[in-house]
């Protein structure tokens, strides 16, 4: 007889929040995504391939013919003889085990001279310890447990929180419009890869009467090192056949769109959800730019 494992909400949702920052990553690599994405798909994918789905596909208890076996991932497993089992009892124990879930059940079971313990969560955890006690009735059955404290259940909000709150401030940061900040000798865009541009440096500043996609014309071009994220929004630094290397703090279907072409560092591109915003940031610019 076969018994598949619980899966709390928390470990649920560290798969979840894995599984979305994975897909996130690879889909911005394909796109031509930056260093960040980079980093996230390596440590993710990893993560996501080789642990989490296997645990979420291959973490059962089964009553062999001679024994328990205990499978989770990929790992070869365990089999205990159920003579050697000594007891079962519930626990609320988060020590790591086989066992994606805090409703758990440690078994304690004779190991030559020593005794050892493993901890396992069968869903139909009193199916378990019925079909456990016909297998070898000497058995002890604790069904008991105690609460969980208030410190453990803290714990596991944090880690189940920590990977999602993680991929939304990213998101929620990304999507940010940049706020631009004129003054008498430059320009300052304060955003995911924000820079100060000198008046110095520039060469001109004009309003494009196009979004960038239309700029592009079919171009899409790829991220040298930027974040590309929903609804069009694209910053850091790209490239494409048209502009070369230039950067975007840029709503794609957003029109219009000001560019600041620069005599080093690329050209820089950027417009808001609001055309009228655009347009305001490009009159006060105008006003403090003076052409060298």
């Amino acid at each position: 007889m076969l018994f598949r494992s619980k899966y709390d909400w928390w470990i649920l949702l560290i798969f979840a929040g894995f599984t979305l920052g994975n897909i996130w990553a690879i889909v911005s690599i394909f796109t031509g995504g930056g260093l960040g994405a980079w980093v996230v798909a390596i440590v993710f994918t990893p993560l996501t391939v080789f642990l989490f789905i296997p645990i979420w596909l291959r973490t059962y208890y089964q009553f062999d013919e001679d024994g328990l076996r205990i499978k989770c991932g990929l790992g070869k497993g365990i089999k205990i003889p159920y003579t050697a089992i000594i007891s079962a009892s519930k626990t609320r124990n988060p020590i790591s085990s086989p066992a994606p879930s805090l409703d758990r059940i440690e078994i304690k079971f004779k190991k030559g001279s020593f005794s050892d313990t493993v901890i396992i969560s069968p869903k139909d955890w009193q199916g378990f310890f019925e079909e456990l006690k016909t297998k070898n009735e000497n058995i002890e059955i604790t069904a008991d447990v105690k609460p969980m404290s208030k410190c453990v259940k803290l714990v596991i909000i944090l880690l189940a929180g920590i990977p999602l709150l993680v991929i939304g401030i990213m998101i929620a940061y990304g999507e940010m419009e940049p706020a631009v900040n004129v003054s008498d000798d430059g320009i300052r865009i304060q955003a995911m890869y924000g820079l100060n541009i000198g008046f110095d440096s520039i060469d001109s500043i004009e309003l494009i009467e196009q979004s960038m996609r239309d700029m592009r014309d079919g171009d899409s071009g790829h991220r040298a090192n930027g974040y590309g994220g929903f609804g069009g929004t694209l910053k850091g630094h790209f490239q494409s056949s048209r502009y070369d290397s230039h950067v975007l703090f840029v709503r794609t279907n957003s029109s219009p769109t000001i560019r600041i072409e620069r005599s080093r560092g690329g050209d820089i591109f950027i417009s808001f959800r609001n055309g009228e915003t655009t347009r305001a940031v490009f009159s006060e610019m105008i006003e403090a730019f003076s052409p060298k």
